[in-house]
């Protein structure tokens, strides 16, 4: 039942983006550009991959003391291939709201597949763009893997895991400002219960990713 709620959910989401735009016009300068049609530079498809972050999550970005040279790497690598669309903009195209598919193979100690759907919302106007076109962005989602792995259970806090659980994915992405199409993109790639919202395993498996995304 809750695997259903959160479906829902995020199904919900999506189809009120739309109505949406006639509440919020002026005072949030809302667009829709819609999900089918013309891509006219708002498309992308994205190739990364990374190594298994052993460091908890909350220790990472709650604490806020630790940078990459402190964490523990694992000996698992992840490599994915995922596409995006941008759907909708807000307050003058500050803020962007993007869908996105996903599906990526483990390799190294772990061997399942994966296969996400997220909605990632994405901030696009830092100061500095003129000189390095930088972006952040933070999803909510839900991923699915082809099976639960030893670590994963050990990680899940139930003793048993979770196949779908939660994507969580914040990234941030550099490009040149003359070729905003093409972006290097540092992703870190999170899958766990969202404290029991999607499911009751706690932890899930993590990696820290590069990638390179082309925009069309």
């Amino acid at each position: 039942m809750r695997r259903l709620h959160a479906a829902l959910a995020f199904a919900t989401l999506v189809s009120i983006l739309c109505p949406l735009q006639a509440d919020a016009g002026d005072w949030l300068d809302w667009q829709w550009y819609g999900m089918t049609g013309p891509c006219h530079d708002r498309c992308a498809v994205m190739v990364f991959g990374g190594k298994f972050v052993e460091t908890p999550m909350e220790d990472i970005f709650l604490h806020g003391n630790l940078s990459p040279f402190d964490w523990d790497f694992g000996d698992s690598g992840f490599i994915g291939l995922s596409t995006s669309r941008t759907v909708a903009s807000l307050w003058r195209e500050r803020f962007a709201i993007e869908t996105e598919l996903g599906v990526g193979k483990r390799f190294g100690s772990m061997h399942e597949s994966e296969a996400w759907a997220a909605l990632y919302l994405r901030y696009r106007d830092f100061p500095w763009n003129d000189h390095l076109y930088t972006t952040v962005a933070v999803s909510t989602g839900l991923n699915y893997a082809s099976g639960i792995s030893d670590e994963e259970r050990a990680r899940a806090g139930n003793d048993r895991g979770d196949r779908l659980l939660h994507y969580l994915a914040p990234e941030i992405t550099f490009a040149l400002p003359e070729n905003k199409s093409r972006e290097l993109v540092i992703r870190f790639h999170h899958r766990s219960g969202a404290y029991g919202l999607i499911s009751d395993a706690d932890g899930g498996i993590q990696y820290l990713t590069v990638g390179f995304r082309l925009r069309f």
